[in-house]
């Protein structure tokens, strides 16, 4: 008599896997697209804040308080803050000339996510402080959640970034260590081959003026 096959967990690993894909086909496809107009005619004031600025700007005199005008010659489009309104990001002053640009605007539920991409190796010409700012309808959330992602488009991971180079920085300093260590033995070694030098040299000396004055004694 044939024994009958055990189909529950064939079945249990095809439920997982549907799930599986179900789940990653909705995060890919979670938010909706939403349009905007770049806006590249501003010049960020010397007196804005150091660090990263991520700003929803809703008025002319929000928009005051970190840019004024860049200077450019020719029209240039005008912003209209009944119907629009702006969200902006600009790199740390300490890398000041990094090149950023927008790389997505999805609406999620009632806030929007905007993501963007840093790139500190890339440098623009401009000796300005880079930033991106984007011109969009007020018809959307204007309750914004920003996003650094790498040049892929991926999320940057930045506590677990943070963990790994301080794990780097932990490994460097005792490698570091370690070699003043190596370097300090080296050195004491050289100081005793250099003392053994000195008196190797100097007992030479000792025998060729005895064998001077050997020399001078058979003469006589």
């Amino acid at each position: 008599m044939r024994r009958s096959m055990d189909y529950k967990p064939f079945l249990a690993m095809m439920v997982i896997l549907l799930l599986s894909c179900f789940a990653s086909n909705a995060v890919a496809q979670s938010g909706d697209d939403v349009s905007y107009q770049k806006y590249p005619f501003f010049s960020t004031l010397k007196n804005a804040k150091d660090g990263t600025l991520k700003l929803v700007i809703k008025s002319e005199k929000d928009l005051e308080r970190v840019f004024g005008p860049s200077g450019f010659i020719g029209p240039t489009p005008r912003i209209d803050f009944e119907t629009s309104f702006i969200i902006a990001v600009v790199v740390p002053e300490n890398i000041a000339q990094a090149t950023i640009e927008p790389v997505s605007l999805k609406r999620n539920g009632n806030k929007l996510v905007f993501s963007y991409c840093i790139d500190p190796v890339k440098k623009t010409n401009e000796s300005r402080r880079s930033y991106t700012a984007i011109i969009v309808d007020r018809s959307q959330p204007m309750k914004v959640d920003f996003q650094e992602v790498s040049k892929n488009g991926a999320p940057q991971n930045l506590p677990n970034d943070v963990k790994a180079l301080r794990k780097q920085v932990e490994y460097l300093t005792s490698e570091n260590e370690e070699l003043k260590k190596n370097v300090q033995g080296l050195l004491e070694e050289n100081q005793k081959l250099e003392a053994q030098r000195l008196y190797y040299i100097n007992t030479l000396k000792e025998l060729e003026a005895e064998i001077e004055n050997l020399k001078k004694h058979i003469r006589h």
